[in-house]
Order: structure tokens, then C-alpha cells, then sequence
């Protein structure tokens, strides 16, 4: 094998120097990777006559505040960097504004500090190389090394490549420690980035997954602590009066003086520390108060605006506005554009836009004096981008939406940054949708445009499945927001796939058509279409079951996945007998996949054993449901001890499940207990991201009301009854099919409750509007809802008797006669 060294040279942004053969004939082949490194001082590139910049306090790169409230993390990450392992990978994973790139800023400065530790950010361009330099079975290291890596998901393929590199390597001496801290804002075990990187625990990946501390990334959480908001909050106006100052000096009121302020901080919003420091800034040039009443999005449209007025006043003197706003428009949607192509892509974006061999020389000026590279690595590197994201992302709906032309042909622009960024320009595109397209965060008509823009591009582009998976890949599985545009994703790429499946099929074939079809019928289950996602599920357990036949220490784990949908889809649509066979079935792969790899299988364990105990509840086998609910409460809040904040959502659900069971074998008491848990740790999560989140609390909400309902505590039960259908009314507008049935049932419960204290007449009103929601999907899935219907009807009866009012004689004729239908089969 060949001998290779790592070392690490340089100052301010040092470099990875990788030597060895490579297996070359003629001589030693040295690889230098740079190594960015955001915790120094970094040499001050602006001009004397470029005014400073207030969005230097909102990057994270640049370390303008204090890191606060972070002290349990850093504990958590540095007793990660001193433990046994030689090679050890940890990702973290939290929305945007929370924080999680200034923390692993603050990890690599405080690893320095150490003997023997280099550290530092490994750019997106740089990891392939790293990946074909670390083929080598023996190292001689000189540093030990904390790599960061930013936007994993945009990485995937090259992270997966250099982990496969890194497992072949010989067990590191003398103390030597590598450690790769993953950034990324969500992750999905079932699809996406983290799936790629882990969703295989045996065969051929197993030694990649030797090297992660956790099957689960960490989720950052939000600042809930108030006196931490408001220091912060302090902190981000102190850096803006003294960056630039302004001639009415601002300051944050005390605690207590002024109790709508307090309020205000107190939002939920405010929980995440990027639209605390807005708010600071903004409170330089207007009351506290009124910078606080302003929702965070809106306050980077502010930011924004300010900072396109500012690229054009300090970089566009003399040069075409038009032109330079349409460059700096693509170069951040691209994700940045590289130095060794920028005229010629830019060059042929605007002869794409109609401009006749258009001059670039001031606009190229303009882009690289505003968007310096990160470091000195000549023309390999990129220009750096506006940060942070937010920003930059509004900037970019701004500069598309301002200009006529742009407006018009914003689909063909977003798939030529595609084209040209790839995964890069994938993950900036589906950030900018969730950050500015979700109903639930901020209504707006704006919203409607950015959805168009993606429909119409992916229809534009349905023959080309590169850009299709570039897309599909970036968009995670929980986004409510941009489901229709996911599954319709799915839909031609499962297209594509069964196209390109040979005859007689291989075993590649199979898995990714098995692939394909399951992640269509998952995008197809987010939005409510339960017999298509039945019918594709079935298809995906047919192909898995024959790939686990052949090898299934390769592909058990993919099988049991697939199992455990099929079990959901059935249940969903009323075929409890047969969910219950398919959860079974899935259980026990999965016992026998924990025996072999508790660590990575114990969370899926789990989660069968929470599908099987609904199906059993559904049929009526009680006291074995509460068995399997308990025994997946205690996995869970094992794991969560562990990694609280990656098992708390599902820990949620289990005691939301739990709480179910115990209310109907009759322990009341025990049952309130775990539903007023789940609903705080719901309500926790809702906050800081309500796009996936949202759905849970609401179900939870409904489940507490209908305990304490049972045990009297009926004002309580109407207050959470009402906040569930409050919650419910936002999801079923942004997405009917997936939430009108839940909508329905919430109103059913609302009705009970307001029956309960006497309120007859809204009560009335609430059961007869739940029988209405309910009744097409009733029609449609009679199966499914009969139940339901029956309870729903049973209750607007007694509500009009109780009234003397006749019922709606036209609506229950045909429920009755379909009810009637249905007995009779």
C-alpha cells in the first residue's frame, strides 16, 4: 500500500496536504485541500470607500456577536471531539437563523485552542478530491482535524464517497482523532441526503456507518430562555449603532417596562437567534416595539432591499442596473458562481435573456469586489454568496419579481442556475420556497407566484431527469409546503426509472425502481392520496421483497421500511386486519435487525412497535396495544436520553399513542399525564417548524381535549379543542386532501365539547360542518370514515333534538344510504 501523509500548512485559511503514489507510475502525487477558516481574523477586503455593512453583524462567518446560550452544545460537541474513536462523523441539523454554522464556528476555534487540533470548513468544490486523496490504506498525520461541512444535503454522493474512504483507512496512532461535524436544516432516514449517507445498515456500507456517533443528526434547538432573547437582542442593535451610527440612539427596554414588548419577545419567532439579531438591527432605525412586531420574513424583505440599494450605490457605478441585477440575481440562486467560468456563463445567460454580445467587464468587476472568495485557492473557488441565506434568498425574489422580463421567465432562469450549480442550486432553490412559501409561516399572495415558478419549471423540464432528481433530492419529505411539487417529482421520476428498467431486470434495476416507487408513494401519503399510495407501496414490498430474498443483508432493512408504509397506508384507508399483518410483519425484521445493529435499528423497532399497537387499538385488541405502546415509550425515552433532540418528535408520538391506549382501558389518570407531554414537547417543536410540525401539536391538542373531557376538566377541553381546529382550518387550506378528513374529525370534537358545557348552538354548528368536510371523502372511502361517520351523525342528531331543529334531511339521506351500503357487504 502507499505510504501518504496529512499534514496541515498555512495561516488564516491553512490547506489539508494529502502526499502519496496514488498508485502513479512516476513519481508522488500531493493533494491540497483547503481549509477554511471562518474562526480567524480574516484579511479586511473592503475599499476605503465602501461603506460598512450591516449585514457583517448577521453572518455567522464573521463572528460579530457573542455566541450565547449555546454552552450545553459545545459541551455535548467537544466531549465528541476527546472521545476513543479514531474517526468519528456528527451532524447537527436545525432551520434557517438557528445558529448551527456559528456554532460549529465557536467548535473549530475552541478545537484549536488545543494541542495538536487544526480545524476547519471544507468547501462544497473540494470534497470530491477529498474523496480520491484519501484512498490510501496507510496515513502518517500531523494534526489532528475537526472537518465542517455546510450543506450536506447539496453533498450527499461526495460525502458518502469520502466516508466509504475514510472506513478503509488503518485505525489512526498516537492520539491522531479526525472529526466531520455535518450541517444540513432537516434530515430523513426514509429519503434524501441522510438517507443516502445511512439509510443502508448492512452489507457493503456498514463500515461508513462504523463511523457515526449517532444514527440520528442533533436538532439545534431554538432560545426559549427570555433574558437570553433579549440580550441577544441587545447585542445585534449594540453591533449595528456602533457599525453605523445613528443620530437617535435606540435602546431596549428593561424588563418590565413596557409589558407589550415583553409580549412580543416572548413570540415564537423569536426563539430563533437570526430573527432576533433582524429585529436588533432594525431597532437602530425604529422603536423596539415596532421592529418586534414585524414577522421575521419581513424583516428580511427590509434587510434585502437594503442591501440590493447598497451592491448598486458602492459596485454599479456607471454599469447597465439591468444587467447587473440580473447577474447578481443568478449568481446567488446558483449558489455562487465559479471564477473560472463566470463570463462565460454569465455571457450566455444573458444572451439567453436576449441581450446581443453583451460587455461584461464592470458587472464581473462589481460581483467580485462585493463577493470576495472565502479564500486565496485561485480560479477553482467560487465567489462567496450573501449571508446569510435568508437574505440572500429575498434578495433573489426581489430582483425576479421587480423586472418584468424576469418576472416572466423566472422558470427558464431557475433551471439554467440548476443547470449550471446542480446541487448547490438545488438546495438554495428549495430553501427559498420553504423559507418564503409556507402557508403556515407567513399567508401571503406572494407565496402562490413562487409555487408557480416551481411548477412550471418542473413542467418544462419533464424530460430531463437529472434536473428532475436534483430537485426531488432537495426536498425533504416532512415539507408540507412543497408537497404537490414533490410528488409530481416522484411521479416522473418513477416514469423515468421504469423506462430505463431492463429486461430481464438486475438487481441495480430493481432497487432503484423499488427506490423510486416508494418515494412516490411517500409523496403521494403527505398529500392525502391514499389509494395511489396503497397501490405504489404494494409495488415498492413486491420488488424489496424479492431484492431481501436474494440478499437480505443487503436490502432487509429496505423491506421492513417499505412494510411499515404499506401497514400505514392500510390503516389509513380502513384495512386494519391487513395493516396489522403488514406492522407485524415489518416488527419482526426489525427485532432482527436490532439484535444485530441496536444502535441504528432500535429507533425503527420502535417505530413499528407504535404501528402496531394503532392498528391494534383500531381493532379492538386493547390490551396488547398498550403493551406495544409502552414498550416503544421506553425505547424512545432511552433514545432520547441519547440525542434529545433527534428522538423527541418521535418520543411525541408515542406517548400521544400511549395516552390513546391508557384513556381506553380506563387509567385516566396516566393517559392525561403523557398527552399533556406530548402536547408540550409538540408545541416546542411547532414553534421552531411549524411547516412539519404543525400537524402533530393539532393531533395532540385533539387527543388532550378528549381526556379531559373524560375527566371533567371540560373549559380546558373546549380551549384545546378550539386551538386544534384553528391549527387544522390553516393545514386543510394549504393542503385539502391531506387535512380536510383531520379538519373534520377536530370539528366532530369541538362539537362534543361545546355540547359538554351547554353550548347546543355552536355545537350544532360544528357537527353539521364537520358532517360536511367529511362527506366526499367519506364517498370516496367509505372504508376508511365509516366509522367516523356514524359517530359524526349519531352527534348532529342528538344536537338538533336537542335544539328542536330538523335536521338536514337531503345530507343525511344520502350518508344513511351509503352507511346502508356498506352493511349490506
Amino acid at each position: 500500500m502507499a505510504e501518504r501523509s496529512v499534514s496541515v500548512q498555512g495561516s488564516a485559511n491553512q490547506s489539508i496536504i494529502i502526499s502519496g503514489d496514488h498508485n502513479q507510475v512516476g513519481g508522488a502525487v500531493e493533494f491540497r485541500i483547503p481549509l477554511v477558516r471562518h474562526h480567524t481574523p480574516a484579511r479586511r477586503r473592503r475599499g476605503s470607500q465602501t461603506p460598512p455593512n450591516v449585514l457583517d453583524i448577521l453572518s455567522a462567518h464573521n463572528k460579530a456577536l457573542k455566541l450565547l446560550g449555546r454552552g450545553h452544545e459545545l459541551k455535548l460537541l467537544n466531549e465528541w471531539l476527546s472521545d476513543d474513536r479514531d474517526i468519528s462523523v456528527f451532524a447537527i441539523t436545525a432551520s434557517a437563523g438557528s445558529g448551527k454554522t456559528r456554532l460549529a464556528i465557536e467548535l473549530c476555534e475552541q478545537a484549536e485552542q488545543q494541542p495538536g487540533w487544526a480545524a476547519g470548513f471544507v468547501r462544497s468544490d473540494d470534497l470530491a478530491q477529498l474523496a480520491h486523496a484519501f484512498k490510501f490504506a496507510q496515513a502518517n498525520w500531523s494534526h489532528s482535524l475537526l472537518l465542517v461541512v455546510d450543506y450536506a444535503g447539496a453533498n450527499a454522493k461526495a460525502l458518502a464517497q469520502w466516508l466509504d474512504a475514510l472506513s478503509q483507512l488503518d485505525e489512526l496512532v498516537d492520539g491522531i482523532r479526525v472529526r466531520i461535524l455535518l450541517l444540513e436544516r432537516e434530515a430523513s432516514k426514509e429519503a434524501g441526503w441522510w438517507h443516502t449517507l445511512t439509510g443502508s445498515a448492512l452489507g457493503s456500507d456498514q463500515a461508513r456507518l462504523d463511523l457515526f456517533t449517532q444514527f440520528e443528526p442533533y436538532a439545534l434547538a431554538g432560545l426559549s430562555d427570555i433574558s437570553l432573547r433579549r440580550a441577544v437582542l441587545c447585542a445585534a442593535l449594540n453591533a449595528a449603532q456602533a457599525l453605523v451610527p445613528h443620530p437617535q440612539t435606540s435602546t431596549i427596554p428593561e424588563v418590565g417596562e413596557q409589558a407589550d414588548f415583553d409580549t412580543a419577545l416572548a413570540d415564537p419567532q423569536f426563539g430563533n437567534p437570526l430573527a432576533l439579531v433582524m429585529a436588533g438591527i432594525l431597532c437602530r432605525d425604529m422603536l423596539p416595539r415596532a421592529a418586534l412586531s414585524l414577522h421575521y420574513l419581513a424583516a428580511a424583505e427590509k434587510l434585502a432591499q437594503r442591501e440590493i440599494d447598497r451592491f448598486y450605490k458602492c459596485f454599479g457605478e456607471g454599469g447597465d442596473a439591468i444587467k447587473l441585477a440580473h447577474c447578481l440575481c443568478f449568481h446567488l440562486l446558483c449558489g455562487g458562481l465559479r471564477i473560472a467560468d463566470m463570463r462565460q456563463t454569465l455571457s450566455a445567460e444573458l444572451v439567453a435573456m436576449g441581450w446581443h454580445s453583451p460587455s461584461l467587464d464592470k458587472e464581473l468587476q462589481a460581483l467580485q469586489q462585493a463577493f470576495p472568495p472565502t479564500d486565496d485557492g485561485g480560479e477553482s473557488v467560487r465567489l462567496s454568496t450573501t449571508q446569510p441565506d435568508l437574505i440572500a434568498e429575498a434578495m433573489c425574489i426581489q430582483l425576479l419579481q421587480s423586472d418584468q422580463e424576469r418576472n416572466l421567465k423566472a422558470p427558464a432562469i431557475l433551471a439554467r442556475t440548476l443547470e449550471y450549480g446542480l446541487e448547490h442550486a438545488a438546495a438554495a432553490l428549495v430553501r427559498l420556497l420553504q423559507d418564503f412559501a409556507c402557508p403556515v409561516s407567513q399567508p401571503d399572495a406572494k407565496q402562490a407566484q413562487l409555487l408557480l415558478w416551481a411548477d412550471e419549471l418542473i413542467d418544462a423540464n419533464q424530460h430531463n431527469p437529472l434536473l428532475l432528481a436534483l430537485l426531488d433530492g432537495a426536498i425533504p419529505l416532512s415539507s408540507l409546503t412543497l408537497a404537490e411539487l414533490a410528488c409530481k417529482l416522484a411521479n416522473l421520476l418513477y416514469l423515468h426509472a421504469e423506462k430505463q428498467t431492463q429486461t430481464p431486470m438486475s438487481e441495480q434495476d430493481i432497487a432503484r425502481l423499488a427506490k423510486s416507487i416508494n418515494n412516490f408513494a411517500n409523496r403521494l401519503s403527505v398529500l392525502g392520496q391514499r389509494e395511489s399510495a396503497l397501490a405504489f407501496v404494494l409495488k415498492a414490498v413486491e420488488l424489496r421483497r424479492k431484492l431481501a430474498k436474494r440478499r437480505p443483508e443487503r436490502f432487509l432493512p429496505d423491506l421492513a421500511m417499505s412494510l411499515n408504509s404499506l401497514a400505514n397506508r392500510q390503516g389509513e384507508l380502513g384495512a386494519h386486519e391487513a395493516a396489522l399483518a403488514s406492522a407485524l410483519e415489518a416488527l419482526e425484521f426489525r427485532r432482527e435487525l436490532a439484535q444485530i445493529n441496536p444502535d441504528n435499528f432500535l429507533p425503527d423497532l420502535a417505530t413499528s412497535l407504535n404501528n402496531i399497537a394503532n392498528q391494534q387499538g383500531e381493532l379492538g385488541l386493547r390490551e396488547a396495544a398498550l403493551s406495544n405502546a409502552l414498550e416503544a415509550v421506553e425505547h424512545r425515552r432511552e433514545l432520547v436520553k441519547v440525542n434529545p433532540e433527534a428522538f423527541l418528535p418521535d418520543l411525541a408520538i408515542s406517548l400521544n399513542n400511549l395516552a390513546n391506549r391508557q384513556n381506553e382501558l380506563g387509567d385516566s389518570k396516566a393517559a392525561l399525564s403523557n398527552a399533556l407531554e406530548a402536547v408540550e414537547y409538540r408545541r416546542k417543536l411547532a414553534q421552531m417548524h411549524p411547516d412539519v410540525y404543525l400537524p402533530d401539536l393539532a393531533i395532540s391538542l385533539n387527543n388532550l381535549a378528549n381526556i379531559q373531557s373524560d375527566q371533567e376538566q371540560r373549559e380546558a377541553a373546549l380551549s384545546n379543542a378550539l386551538e386544534a381546529v384553528k391549527h387544522f382550518r390553516a393545514l386543510a387550506l394549504a393542503s385539502p386532501d391531506a387535512f380536510v378528513p383531520d379538519l373534520a374529525m377536530s370539528l366532530n370534537n369541538l362539537a362534543n365539547r361545546q355540547s359538554d358545557l351547554g353550548l347546543y348552538t355552536p355545537a350544532l354548528s360544528s357537527g353539521f360542518e364537520a358532517i360536511q368536510m367529511l362527506f366526499p371523502y367519506f364517498i370516496k372511502w367509505p372504508q376508511a370514515y365509516k366509522t367516523w361517520m356514524k359517530v359524526m351523525l349519531r352527534n348532529y342528531r342528538v344536537a338538533c333534538e336537542a335544539l328542536a331543529q330538523i335536521p338536514d334531511s337531503e345530507l343525511i339521506h344520502s350518508i344513511v344510504e351509503k352507511l346502508n351500503e356498506l352493511e349490506q357487504e
